[in-house]
C-alpha cells in the first residue's frame, strides 16, 4: 500500500514538474516573439529610412544575408576570389559612399556587410577580406531550416512599415525564392541608386 502512495506522489510530483516546464517554455516563446517583431519593424523602418529606392526584394536579401551567411556564394574558393578581386578592380574609381563601410544584416545582425571601398582604402587587404568572407560562408552558419516561416514574417511586418512596398507579382517570387531557400540580387532600383559592392563578414561584435 505504501508502495502505491509512493508512486502516486512520484507521478504527481513528475506532472507538476512537467507543467512549471510548459509554462517556462511557453512563457519564453510569447516574450521572444514581440522582441523579434520590434526588430524586425525597427529594421525595416531603418531600411526605409536610409535607402528610399529600396523594395521587398532588398529586405528579403539582407534578412537573408542574415539567416544564412554567405554559404550560397561560395561553391569555388578559386573562382569567388578571383571573382572579388575583378569587382574590386572594376569598383576603383567609383563612388561607393551611398553604403556604409560597415553595415549589419537583418535584424539579428549575425553578419556584416563590407564595403569594398574598404579595401580601396587600404583599411582591409583583399586576402583579409577574402578570408574573413570565407569564414561566413561556412556550412554550419545557417540560422535553421525555417526560413520560408521567418519570411512570412517578415514579409507582413515590413508591409506594415512600408505599404508602399507592397507587389503581388514581387511578393510571390519572394515567397516561392523563400519556399526553396534561394538568395535574390538587390532590386534594380537600389543597385542604380546605392551601388553595392560589399562581401559579407561574420559580426564578432
Amino acid at each position: 500500500m505504501e508502495k502505491i502512495h509512493l508512486n502516486r506522489a512520484l507521478a504527481a510530483k513528475k506532472k507538476i514538474f512537467l507543467f512549471v516546464c510548459a509554462t517556462v517554455m511557453l512563457a519564453a516563446c510569447v516574450t521572444k516573439k514581440p522582441n523579434e517583431e520590434a526588430a524586425i519593424r525597427s529594421m525595416c523602418e531603418e531600411i526605409a529610412q536610409r535607402y528610399p529606392q529600396a523594395t521587398l526584394q532588398d529586405i528579403y536579401k539582407t534578412c537573408f544575408q542574415d539567416f544564412f551567411g554567405a554559404e550560397h556564394l561560395l561553391s569555388d574558393t578559386t573562382a569567388a576570389h578571383q571573382y572579388l578581386k575583378a569587382e574590386i578592380e572594376a569598383t576603383q574609381a567609383q563612388d561607393l559612399s551611398a553604403m556604409p563601410v560597415y553595415e549589419p544584416t537583418g535584424f539579428r545582425q549575425r553578419f556584416m556587410r563590407v564595403n569594398l571601398s574598404l579595401v580601396h582604402s587600404g583599411e582591409m587587404s583583399e586576402d583579409e577580406l577574402f578570408a574573413r568572407f570565407a569564414e561566413a560562408a561556412g556550412m554550419n552558419n545557417a540560422l535553421s531550416d525555417k526560413w520560408e516561416e521567418e519570411w512570412q514574417t517578415i514579409e507582413t511586418i515590413a508591409l506594415e512599415v512600408q505599404p508602399a512596398w507592397a507587389d503581388s507579382a514581387l511578393q510571390n517570387e519572394l515567397r516561392y525564392a523563400a519556399s526553396v531557400q534561394s538568395p535574390v540580387r538587390h532590386s534594380e532600383t537600389f543597385r542604380q541608386a546605392y551601388h553595392p559592392h560589399y562581401r559579407i563578414i561574420v559580426n564578432q561584435h
